[in-house]
């Protein structure tokens, strides 16, 4: 960690990576409000169960929508620039979200939220796969998934506790807050001087062959982006809090606060497997994570109880790397110059999972029970953790 600090600090000054890092952190946090307040968009607009799951749904399409042009331009634009853009519309859906009357305009605001959500992760997955050597690649995506997760741990318990004393509405509105003092913030902070193009640093130790990545491994790639999507929309997003409010009758801020406790664990357990996944090799923490992920779900085919709720909650989130380092595989096997390309197509399939996921596992849940809802979800965790075992090359650590 001591080594890519210094590497970043000759490079940029830390001062980029900072911003982005923070704009990561914050506009996911805004993004992930909505997750807590889901039983509260369908308590007051009579929204029911498959109708709360298309929430998830249309975040989904509008994350599908943006994921390959946000890869094109996060290798051609400026990453505060684009961070700034992104930020200015959470902001906005995060204010309409807060004045939705009617169930129609909460998904317009979802929609517009999941194109800016995917505009942010393009953003700051290509600039920390391109930003250090492919020897710290698994350490530096590891600090952009820790400001993903750490959005995602804060977002719902900051969330549930405005809620709790003033309102779902008001949570909102001060999310769209939060996102227009980072917007001031990017603004304010851009410099003359832009960032050395990846293309510059293709000469990085460690990379492995760039652009000579067969179809084949990426594809297994976006099957693991696909599995841990789908099981993010469908599971975490959507029937956690939903089990959390109607089996358990949790209320909103303890459904925000165990949503907030698994973000921290998925914090955790990112820096953990992105640092091994430099020190031994990709692979070797990737298959384990997912098999760990499927074993998480599979708790919730049991009777519910509030700490075997949790217990799923902790086990799927400590599991979560999963994304990240199949991502820093693909920054192993492709062109610097083309990372964002390849990082939109491979977020453009896991929002596929995202956006399909809900609809599916809800429509399993109601029709055939708990059982048969989360070991299809387990069974995806675990067909991409087999095909990953045969079929990815093993790069990172000493492969590195």
């Amino acid at each position: 960690m001591r080594d890519y600090i210094r590497r970043l600090r000759a490079t940029t000054g830390l001062r980029e990576p900072s911003l982005v890092s923070a704009a990561v952190l914050t506009l996911t946090a805004v993004a992930f409000f909505r997750v807590a307040l889901l039983p509260e968009f369908g308590r007051e607009l009579s929204m029911s169960t498959f109708q709360l799951g298309l929430v998830t749904t249309v975040f989904a399409v509008g994350r599908l929508v943006a994921d390959l042009p946000g890869g094109h331009f996060a290798d051609r634009v400026r990453a505060i620039n684009l961070m700034a853009l992104s930020a200015g519309g959470v902001a906005l859906g995060s204010l309409l979200l807060g004045l939705s009357w009617v169930a129609l305009v909460v998904y317009v605001a979802s929609f517009l939220l999941g194109i800016c959500s995917a505009t942010t992760n393009a953003t700051g997955m290509t600039f920390f796969s391109t930003v250090s050597g492919a020897s710290h690649r698994g350490t530096s995506m590891a600090i952009f998934s820790a400001a993903l997760l750490g959005g995602q741990a804060i977002g719902p318990a900051t969330a549930g506790l405005i809620a709790s004393i003033g309102g779902w509405r008001v949570a909102m509105f001060v999310g769209a807050g939060a996102a227009g003092i980072v917007v001031l913030v990017l603004l304010m902070a851009r410099s003359n001087r832009p960032p050395p193009p990846p293309a510059a640093r293709a000469g990085d130790p460690g990379l492995a062959d760039p652009g000579s990545g067969s179809f084949l491994p990426l594809l297994v790639l976006q099957s693991v982006s696909f599995a841990v999507f789908l099981t993010l929309g469908s599971v975490s997003q959507t029937m956690v809090p939903i089990i959390g409010a109607d089996d358990l009758g949790l209320g909103t801020a303890a459904i925000g606060l165990a949503l907030g406790v698994g973000g921290l664990a998925r914090f955790a357990g990112t820096l953990v497997g992105g640092r091994l996944s430099d020190r031994l090799s990709r692979k070797s923490v990737l298959v384990p994570g997912l098999f760990i992920q499927a074993l998480g779900v599979a708790l919730l085919t049991l009777q519910p109880t509030v700490a075997l709720w949790i217990a799923a909650i902790v086990v799927m989130s400590l599991a979560s790397f999963a994304v990240p380092v199949a991502a820093t595989i693909l920054g192993d096997i492709t062109d610097p110059a083309r990372v964002g390309t390849h990082l939109g197509r491979f977020r453009f399939v896991g929002d596929l999972g995202l956006m399909t996921g809900p609809l599916v596992v809800t429509g399993l849940f109601a029709g055939f029970g708990r059982v048969v809802a989360f070991l299809f979800v387990a069974g995806v965790l675990v067909a991409a953790a087999l095909f990953s075992w045969r079929f990815l090359p093993d790069t990172g650590g000493a492969q590195a």
